[in-house]
């Protein structure tokens, strides 16, 4: 009678020691399915710039959609021109010329946009995946013939183009290894150096140093993996977090494994901090449950194997 109990207590062990096993086993697999994730990356920063509009300061607007391209990557032109001015040519203009030209000087884009009843235009193409890199220049240019030129008062003729510029830059790859995998985290950039790249587990950041010429204007992508850095993204500048507000960090990429943030500064040197409120687990949850599973099973067996030994002597 009692060897009968023991057995039956015995029996009931292994069976709770496999049901264990088996659900630490699921929990696995899902953690794995998930990539051990238990946070979404995610910031409050804007998804693109405000458009700039014509007043009586600036006729012709022109700008690109970002201040920075890849080649091979869509540009997207746009502006307005101001009401008075549509007015002071007779009401008769509605197409304006844009044209884009490389470092160079050669054309890579062009055409007659149609304005808007608003005033506003735009125009896309596509950068060639051997664009050349550096600094590119929009013209936007309202072309009156030469009867209307001649009525306009010098002041209004003078405010018939617009100019802006944007940069096509290829990013550098800086590998990352965290937890046995390995990342990239990918920087483009028109600053003369980017330097000391850092991944700092521990605080959760991305970290790395700017340098150009003072008085230039800086802007750099940073791409980053959101299995590698996660939750709430803040963008700091020597020390100083990035108002969400601002139209300094933009938001410019968004999909289920990366975020793309254009930063913009005044040169000379910053060191630039992404800082997140998440990080790769330094032990991922598939190990931590595939390590409960196996201390279960072995824990399990241990007290089985003593129970039958105790049976034994019984």
């Amino acid at each position: 009678m009692t060897f009968t109990i023991i057995a039956a207590t015995v029996s009931g062990l292994n069976y709770s020691a496999f049901a264990q096993s088996d659900q630490a086993a699921d929990q696995a697999n899902q953690a794995n399915q998930t990539g051990g994730k238990s946070e979404e990356a995610k910031t409050m920063y804007k998804p693109a710039y405000p458009m700039a509009m014509a007043d009586s300061r600036n006729s012709i607007t022109i700008h690109s959609d970002k201040h920075l391209y890849k080649p091979g990557e869509e540009v997207t032109v746009q502006g307005s021109i101001w009401a008075s001015l549509l007015a002071d040519l007779g009401g008769d203009i509605d197409l304006i010329s844009i044209q884009v030209s490389d470092n160079k000087g050669t054309v890579v884009a062009g055409e007659d946009a149609g304005i808007e009843s608003d005033g506003e235009y735009s125009m896309n193409f596509t950068l060639p995946e051997d664009a050349e890199q550096g600094a590119y220049t929009m013209n936007a240019t309202i072309e009156a013939d030469a009867d209307l030129l001649g009525t306009l008062d010098a002041s209004v003729a003078a405010r018939l183009k617009s100019t802006a510029k944007f940069e096509v830059i290829s990013p550098m790859a800086f590998a990352v290894n965290a937890e046995g995998r390995n990342f990239d985290v990918n920087i483009a950039s028109n600053s003369s150096s980017v330097k000391a790249f850092a991944f700092e587990q521990a605080e959760k950041k991305v970290s790395f140093k700017v340098e150009g010429e003072t008085g230039t204007t800086g802007v750099a992508q940073v791409t980053l993996p959101k299995e590698l850095l996660s939750g709430e993204l803040v963008v700091s500048i020597d020390g100083r977090a990035v108002a969400e507000d601002s139209n300094d960090v933009i938001v410019t990429s968004d999909t289920a494994s990366e975020m793309t943030l254009e930063i913009n500064y005044p040169h000379s040197e910053h060191t630039i901090d992404i800082t997140g409120t998440s990080v790769i687990p330094e032990f991922p949850v598939s190990m931590m449950v595939m390590a409960a599973a196996i201390a279960s099973v072995v824990g399990i067996f241990a007290v089985a194997t003593r129970y039958k030994v105790f049976v034994r002597k019984i």
